[in-house]
């Protein structure tokens, strides 16, 4: 009995600042160069894969590689990959960006996972009406900003829930979800920005910086690992800005 492959994953990948496509990305499963499809959207697509379960190693110059392990049926096609830049890398004489070094005491954190979460108000989204579980379109305050698009946020009532804005309906006037909300959302809801920032060997990671909070003198971010918190208070940076955070 012949046996008809199936398409098992797909892929947009983006840079994390401008959210372009990252065209010209290296695609590893399970440890292996294999066929796939590139498109000019930054999509990649793989037709001839067993649906099981694969580690995806996503990497393209001047960023930080991504692995990423997906079930045999994805909940998202494509699924959304947003590269980190890395320390060094090309691009980063063009943007905005804090430079953070992580530590564990006096050991650096190398190859570790973060979550940041800015806390000040300004770079934060605001709802101007509610939205119930199960929606998933929001109203936001300030129209449409294009540096938000396929930027993970936490709402400020319900921080445990992360939402992704993947597009906006001009007509009206609405930013829509990747995945419909879980959690009824009041008016005035704050939506903070949230990244999952992965480290070097020397424990360093870059943050760009999204224009909207470079209005403000000080800056306050959230970051958390392996159930520890740590808060920051600092300068915007102009361009860059270097801290140092400990666990």
């Amino acid at each position: 009995m012949r046996t008809i492959s199936r398409i098992s994953a797909a892929f947009q990948v983006l840079d994390s600042y401008s959210k372009g496509p990252v065209l010209g990305a290296s695609v590893l499963v399970d440890g292996r160069r294999v066929r796939y499809v590139a498109k000019g959207d930054g999509t990649y697509v793989f037709t001839d894969l067993p649906p099981v379960p694969h580690v995806y190693e996503i990497s393209a110059h001047g960023y930080c590689t991504m692995r990423i392990t997906l079930p045999a049926a994805p909940l998202h096609f494509p699924e959304v990959v947003l590269l980190q830049h890395a320390p060094g890398g090309a691009f980063l004489g063009k943007i905005a960006y804090f430079r953070l070094r992580f530590s564990e005491g006096e050991r650096p954190m190398g190859d570790a996972c973060i979550r940041a979460v800015l806390r000040t108000n300004v770079g934060s989204l605001r709802l101007v009406a509610p939205a119930g579980a199960g929606e998933r379109t929001l109203s936001l305050a300030g129209g449409y900003a294009l540096g938000m698009l396929y930027q993970k946020c936490c709402p400020q009532s319900a921080p445990e829930e992360t939402v992704l804005l993947t597009g906006y309906d001009k007509a009206a006037g609405q930013y829509e979800l990747q995945d419909p909300l879980t959690a009824d959302l009041p008016q005035g809801t704050l939506l903070r920005p949230v990244w999952d920032l992965i480290t070097d060997r020397d424990g360093v990671a870059i943050l760009p910086a999204i224009g909207l909070f470079l209005q403000r003198e000080e800056v306050e971010f959230t970051f958390s690992w392996k159930g520890k918190e740590q808060q920051l208070m600092t300068a915007p940076p102009s361009p860059s800005l270097s801290a140092a955070v400990t666990f």
